[in-house]
């Protein structure tokens, strides 16, 4: 079969990660060219990943000059996510197929932009959000639909994951990233706080892999939030701007309360396989949560048995290898498959743009809600605008 020829817009560790560990394996796609704004990044990895793979991969240093001399059917875009909605939305007004990284978008003006431009281009466009096609996530996800759980009645979730050497800063002529946390930085007129930098004063923006995989679960869409935080300063990394958690108090349109924390600026214990991530769901019938350290196991709770461990894992034990082999364990192969069979197909991808935005609304207006001391705010119905 004809295969699918792909972009990258973004040629950082998480876009490269993808390329050489996931989507390489992918029989129906074809690279066409890397793209980064970052001097000497994308012809670096062109280079890398021709030599690599016997490919003749080009590279460009902008997006213009990506469009002009490339043709192509699909853009994953895995640059900054705070700018790349502006690029999803002129690729798919050209026809393109457009993939992005987590989270699809900072303002609710982003959402209703995304998802008009599918509706007027009818391109597909998928959210690269792989916690959701986790193989526990979708054993809990079957039991709710076999109304195993009763009513779920309460869905809470966090993902703490700090990092010493995040690259909180850019510079502004190279486009290369810093990796400190040193305040100097924010006096240096040569460098700026990178997207990341930016996000940790509301680390509430990177919910959306924690609302996801609980949202396939219950169902629903979250209508009300509120945020609380701890104090614009983190108190790890003394002058850096970042809380060093926050947590967002949401509802939704299926009578479930959701709890949901952040925070990337302060140390954490990990959990068994997750790392940085925790989930929990509450039913009527029944609940289930995934182990809250390294010293603990899955666990479900019934009336008639109580507390029991099982093993769940993050991994589809029937999977082919280079499929349980892929990143954040064996979920990063999902969001290219289904993205790619939706092409192909004429399908509507599991991860959609009203899900996309659906997670990314309640991050924005968790954000406001923290900045005005934690008000409730109404999330806009994008699927009835």
């Amino acid at each position: 079969m004809k295969k699918i020829k792909i972009a990258c817009l973004g040629t950082g560790g998480r876009c490269r990660g993808l390329v050489q560990s996931t989507y390489i394996h992918h029989p129906g796609i074809e690279f066409t060219a890397f793209c980064d704004n970052a001097e000497g990044a994308a012809v670096n990895f062109a280079s890398e990943f021709n030599k690599a793979y016997g490919k003749s991969v080009r590279a460009y240093l902008s997006y213009e000059e990506l469009i002009k001399h490339e043709s192509f059917d699909a853009l994953f875009i895995a640059c900054d996510p705070d700018i790349q909605v502006d690029y999803a939305c002129d690729a798919m007004n050209r026809g393109i197929h457009v993939m992005t990284e987590v989270p699809a978008a900072y303002t609710i003006e982003q959402c209703r932009n995304l998802v008009s431009t599918v509706r007027k281009t009818g391109c597909k466009y998928q959210l690269a959000e792989q916690t959701r096609y986790w193989d526990f996530i979708r054993q809990w996800r079957e039991m709710a639909e076999r109304g195993e759980f009763g009513k779920i009645i309460y869905a809470e979730g966090e993902y703490l994951h700090y990092e010493p050497v995040w690259d909180n800063f850019v510079h502004i002529k190279t486009g290369h990233r810093v990796h400190s946390y040193d305040p100097k930085y924010y006096s240096d007129p040569a460098s700026k706080p990178s997207w990341r930098g930016n996000t940790w004063k509301n680390p509430i923006y990177y919910l959306p892999h924690t609302l996801s995989p609980l949202l396939s679960i219950t169902g629903g869409r979250i209508t009300k939030v509120s945020c609380l935080g701890t104090r614009p300063s983190g108190y790890v990394s003394e002058g850096l701007v970042a809380r060093d958690i926050q947590t967002a108090l949401m509802y939704n349109s299926n009578d479930t309360i959701f709890s949901v924390r952040t925070g990337f600026t302060s140390p954490h214990g990990p959990k068994a396989g997750t790392y940085a991530h925790w989930y929990q769901v509450k039913g009527t019938e029944r609940s289930v949560e995934w182990a809250r350290s390294t010293a603990d196991k899955p666990k479900m709770w019934t009336p008639a048995e109580g507390w029991t461990e099982h093993d769940w894992t993050l991994e589809n034990t029937e999977a082919e290898d280079y499929i349980r082999q892929s990143g954040h364990g064996g979920s990063d192969w999902y969001p290219i498959h289904y993205f790619v069979d939706a092409i192909k197909n004429d399908k509507t991808p599991p991860m959609d743009v009203y899900k996309s935005v659906e997670t990314a609304a309640p991050a924005i207006l968790a954000a406001e809600s923290a900045d005005k001391g934690g008000v409730m705010l109404e999330i806009p119905d994008f699927r009835c605008e």
